[in-house]
């Protein structure tokens, strides 16, 4: 593909977005971030954004190669790759439903299964870099499920790097929108209303898995396709 497409940059877009649910992670943003001024809460975002870039695009240009030196074929990776994500689609479906009655003292995210305490209130507010790289930017925003699926976007022999690399920008600066914005919006909707948005995302999510598994497994298995 030497030209962007633009319906395949908005499904990948829009893929992205379901697999990061950037939506539901805005209330770990809060407690990782617990005591920052905006500043530097604002960097955190930066830094965690960059962090999911850098680690996007190192998985398209080298996930290739590593593929070759392992043997491992496109199909089957595609296949791993699909059963990874719906794993993670349906972790997320099951994820447990906030209780008014308890107070919540960490944060669990179940697509990275990663634990974020929530802070206290005389804590020391933690740097923009101890929070933005890890845990945010890896492993929460740029989880096994993501660079699953970008390795197989730069795979193969029709790889669409420019419009694998536009996806994972565009996501990036929607993740950035929503985290400079993560109080507010928290505020307004409620913490535990936009936990429980994991749900709807974890459908997507599955939906995305199942669809992607049933093409994979056809190239796999040309025979499931009746050929």
């Amino acid at each position: 593909m030497t030209a962007l497409d633009t319906s395949v940059l908005v499904t990948m877009t829009v893929g992205l977005f379901a697999i990061t649910a950037p939506i539901a992670v805005l209330p770990l943003f809060v407690a990782a971030t617990a005591g920052q001024t905006q500043g530097d809460q604002r960097r955190t975002a930066l830094m965690a954004a960059a962090t999911y870039v850098v680690a996007g695009l190192l998985a398209l240009f080298v996930g290739n190669a590593a593929l070759g030196v392992f043997g491992v074929s496109i199909a089957a990776l595609r296949v791993a790759g699909m059963a990874v994500i719906g794993v993670i689609g349906w972790q997320m479906l099951n994820a447990p439903i906030p209780s008014e009655a308890t107070p919540v003292r960490s944060h669990h995210h179940r697509a990275s299964n990663t634990h974020v305490p929530v802070a206290a209130h005389n804590a020391v507010a933690p740097s923009p870099a101890s929070v933005g790289i890890l845990p945010l930017g890896f492993p929460i925003y740029a989880g096994p499920g993501v660079l699953s699926v970008i390795i197989a976007w730069g795979s193969g022999s029709r790889p669409v790097y420019l419009a694998a690399m536009a996806a994972i920008l565009a996501n990036a600066a929607i993740i950035v929108a929503l985290d400079f914005l993560a109080a507010p919006i928290t505020r307004v909707i409620g913490e535990k209303a936009l936990l429980i948005t994991e749900k709807i995302f974890g459908l997507l999510v599955v939906a995305i898995a199942v669809g992607g598994m049933a093409s994979a497994l056809v190239v796999l298995f040309p025979g499931l396709g009746g050929r």
